[in-house]
């Protein structure tokens, strides 16, 4: 192969050749100008004499004003006047001339003005000199003496403007003089400089072509043993064309040993052979035509493609360049990045599939606490050494519970009822809550809370979910009030007023009388928008009801109610009815039997709780699917842990035992295939590492406690002391806050941010790495970013690395994405995945800003 014709260009010398030109250009340019500069100061000078010239024949022609001859002349007869028209006709071609020779130069133009006006003025004062004649020659004598005199003043007048323009034109002069003996000087010079310049590029280039004619015979010799070293295949091929000059085909003209390796193909036979006879598989699947197309419109083309070799399937990345008079085509074994995509794309999917699935469990569930009004706890049970229970311990409240005692839900999580509130918590409500654990029955029963001399009643439903009891209150103060008001009145004011409070303070309930002898109901209005209207009249029969019962329910609701009928029993049941216009509800009813007018009637409340109990299934089924995926990630641990590091292990010792006793015995190629093993193996490893890492940060942990992120920050730098002083950086930081949080989260978030930042490191300039911290209102954090929180810590990472493009801002936090091949930086793509993870642990935020070039940034945001 002729590698001078493949690998050399000449386009260099081209342009070295053009711009030697354009610089000579230049200079001649420069030499042509100086020219022009010396022919134009001397004309200048020729210039300046000219008006030198006409000067002195204006001052010669006011002297001649002055001379006793031109005044006789001007007193004789008859001659004066024409004498006189001849002198003032030379003063105004004088000026005109002025004027002209100076149009260039607006202070002598304005000098002219004035000298105009005084000559016209001396030629009137020559004529008055002439037109004398007194008849005394007393009086002849006195009035031409004084006209004399004022004719010698207007010459002085005149004298003075001419000797200000005679200075200017002298200054004009001295001023040219100097130019021009400057451009005397520099056009012979520059003429010199650019037959020296000139003489200076031929050398040069001579140069310049004698080196490269050395460097190529270098080049030559390393790209060939490249070509024989390399794990790629390489291959040239010049086109083929048809008798219609189209291209069509290539042929081999170059082929490097690994066709041997890959294909079993000896290159030495291949040459000379066409592509599609030697590589059929690149016709069929289309690879031909990109080939044709790269070197019609001279663009690189990139493809990668698996190719069945020895009915085992490799995959190539294939990058074909245009040459001048061919492609050159590069061909890298993928496989085994293929095969590790493929398994880490599974895994990712997996991953990705249970955190959503988390993730929209948690934010179901926190809505649904957040949207009601009621305080809802949940209580583990806590048991003694004989396995009964003894107290309850809060797993969980939400933020409903901080305006009625004042207590945050973060600080008493976890904490034991007896100890939060030992005022509430008698005997009577644990045997409630012990019963409902136990037996696994509903317990509804009221409750008084005293704070700060304020009485305040809730309604506790207590339901039983795992080993413990999840507990929902409302308030129901003034229903209390309201009650014991009404205890004092008499029956009537009993019934209907307690109808009024019920419908007025409860949202959802509707209120009823029932009458079992007569079999009327007598339905409040807001019973009737529950239902969508049964009746149009006031009173209905109960048995036109109970058609909007739920056909599974219609045996559970006859049997309570005939139960209710026979033993004058409150009535307490909660089933499904069917509205009017086909929707499904869940209705509540509690009645119990009041003595009116000497009849027994039922007195009720009927609630929708609808709302209530889809709640409570939804909150079951999440906290269910909640602890299936925690159970698969447990799982994964453990594999991760054990089961995919177990082959590594054996790996490693196998690799350490060729390497003790075997390792001299393989060729130099081996030893080069037995160190990528080598290196793989432990990015393999560190691989698994960091997934575990990354698996194990749990956002349900329970271990947040206070934490200094200066002594954190402190512990980073003692174990990055090695690092930080081989690469000699530069570490300022803020005084940082204490704050609620993991602390080997925290200390895991400050090394992977910091170690990132020496990783990616400018090599021109000494790294630098500043760390400031700022209290921020949520305002100040993106529009994309949630804000639970109304006050955060801003924590900025930045430094002056090699940055990276802003439009990857998000995609860095993915795992295993990598913006850099790993033969340029090492890494696997999970560390700051981590960073991102922990922050959201702890309710918080992460977000990258960078260019490329300017270094990068990391804000994390904690919330306060």
């Amino acid at each position: 192969m002729d590698f001078k014709r493949v690998y050399t260009s000449t386009k260099t010398y081209i342009i070295l050749l053009i711009s030697a030109f354009v610089l000579l250009l230049v200079m001649a340019s420069m030499a042509y100008k100086q020219t022009i500069k010396l022919q134009e100061s001397a004309e200048m000078i020729t210039h300046t004499v000219h008006v030198y010239n006409v000067l002195g024949n204006l001052s010669r022609h006011a002297i001649q004003a002055d001379s006793e001859e031109f005044k006789q002349q001007l007193l004789k007869k008859p001659t004066e006047s024409e004498i006189l028209k001849k002198y003032s006709q030379e003063g105004k071609q004088l000026i005109d001339s002025l004027k002209k020779l100076t149009v260039d130069n607006p202070m002598q133009q304005a000098k002219l003005k004035p000298l105009g006006s005084l000559l016209n003025k001396l030629s009137g004062q020559l004529y008055v000199l002439d037109t004398l004649n007194l008849e005394s020659d007393q009086e002849f004598f006195e009035a031409r003496e004084l006209q004399k005199e004022k004719i010698s003043k207007t010459l002085f007048n005149i004298r003075v403007i001419e000797n200000q323009i005679l200075k200017e034109e002298e200054r004009l002069m001295h001023k040219r003089k100097s130019e021009y003996a400057s451009h005397k000087f520099l056009a012979p010079l520059t003429s010199l400089i650019l037959a020296f310049f000139a003489l200076l590029i031929s050398f040069i280039s001579f140069l310049r072509i004698y080196r490269n004619k050395l460097r190529f015979k270098r080049s030559e010799a390393l790209l060939k043993n490249i070509l024989s070293t390399t794990d790629n295949v390489i291959n040239y091929y010049e086109p083929i064309f048809n008798n219609a000059n189209e291209l069509v085909d290539y042929k081999i003209v170059f082929a490097n040993e690994c066709n041997r390796d890959y294909f079993d193909l000896e290159p030495d036979e291949i040459i000379g052979k066409k592509v599609s006879e030697v590589f059929p598989v690149l016709v069929e699947n289309g690879d031909m035509v990109e080939m044709i197309r790269c070197y019609k419109e001279r663009k690189t083309v990139v493809f990668d493609r698996p190719l069945m070799i020895q009915n085992e399937k490799m995959w190539f990345h294939s990058l074909v360049t245009p040459l001048e008079g061919g492609i050159l085509v590069t061909a890298r074994n993928t496989t085994a990045e293929e095969n590790a995509k493929e398994a880490q794309l599974l895994f990712k999917k997996r991953l990705e599939k249970h955190n959503l699935e988390l993730l929209n469990n948690r934010a179901f569930l926190s809505n649904i606490l957040k949207s009601i009004s009621h305080v809802v706890i949940h209580l583990k049970s806590v048991r003694n050494n004989e396995g009964k229970i003894n107290d309850f311990k809060i797993s969980f409240v939400n933020e409903n519970v901080t305006p009625i005692t004042g207590d945050i839900p973060e600080k008493i999580k976890n904490k034991k009822v007896s100890e939060v509130c030992p005022d509430i918590f008698n005997p009577v409500v644990l045997e409630h809550f012990v019963n409902v654990v136990e037996e696994g029955t509903t317990q509804h029963y009221q409750v008084p809370y005293y704070q700060n001399n304020r009485e305040q009643w809730f309604r506790a439903t207590a339901i039983k979910l795992g080993d413990g009891v999840t507990l929902t209150l409302r308030e129901i103060t003034e229903e209390k009030k309201t009650s014991d008001r009404l205890t004092h009145l008499n029956e009537e004011l009993v019934i209907q007023n307690s109808i009024l409070s019920d419908a007025e303070n409860l949202a959802k309930i509707g209120s009823f009388i029932w009458n079992p002898e007569t079999d009327d109901l007598e339905p409040s209005e807001n019973f009737y928008r529950m239902l969508g209207g049964i009746s149009e009249n006031k009173k209905t029969p109960l048995s036109e009801f109970r058609e909007y019962v739920h056909p599974e329910d219609i045996e559970v609701y006859d049997r309570r109610n005939l139960k209710s009928i026979t033993q004058f029993s409150s009535l307490e049941h909660t089933f499904r009815i069917i509205t009017k216009q086909g929707g499904l509800k869940y209705f509540k009813t509690n009645g119990q039997f009041v003595n009116k007018n000497g009849k027994m009637v039922m007195v009720g409340v009927v609630q929708d709780v609808t709302d209530t109990i889809i709640a409570e299934e939804n909150l079951l089924n999440s906290n269910l699917k909640l602890k299936q995926s925690n159970a698969e990630l447990e799982a994964f641990n453990r594999v991760a842990s054990h089961d995919l590091q177990e082959p590594l292990r054996k790996i490693q010792l196998f690799i350490s035992r060729i390497e003790d006793r075997e390792i001299e015995a393989l060729s130099d190629k081996g030893k080069s295939y037995f160190k990528k093993v080598t290196n793989a193996v432990q990015r393999m490893q560190s691989l698994i590492k960091n997934l575990l890492s990354y698996s194990r940060i749990d956002s349900s942990r329970t271990d947040f406690e206070n934490i200094n992120l200066d002594e954190i920050l402190s512990n980073v730098e003692e174990d990055l002391a090695t690092v930080i002083k081989e690469t000699g950086v530069e570490l300022i930081a803020d005084k940082l806050p204490v704050l609620n949080g993991v602390a080997f989260q925290m200390e895991q978030l400050f090394t992977n941010l910091i170690s990132n930042s020496l990783k990616y490191r400018n090599l021109t300039e000494a790294p630098k790495i500043e760390i400031r911290y700022e209290l921020v209102d949520s305002s100040s954090l993106p529009n994309r970013l949630s804000k639970e929180k109304k006050l955060y810590h801003q924590i900025t990472f930045s430094d002056n690395g090699i940055g990276f493009d802003s439009q990857h801002a998000e995609k860095i936090f993915e795992v295993f994405q990598r913006l850099h091949q790993k033969t340029e930086y090492t890494g696997n793509g999970i560390g700051l995945a981590i960073c991102k993870k922990i922050a959201e642990n702890h309710n918080g935020h992460i977000i990258a800003k960078s260019s490329v070039g300017s270094g990068a940034q990391f804000i994390v945001f904690l919330p306060v």
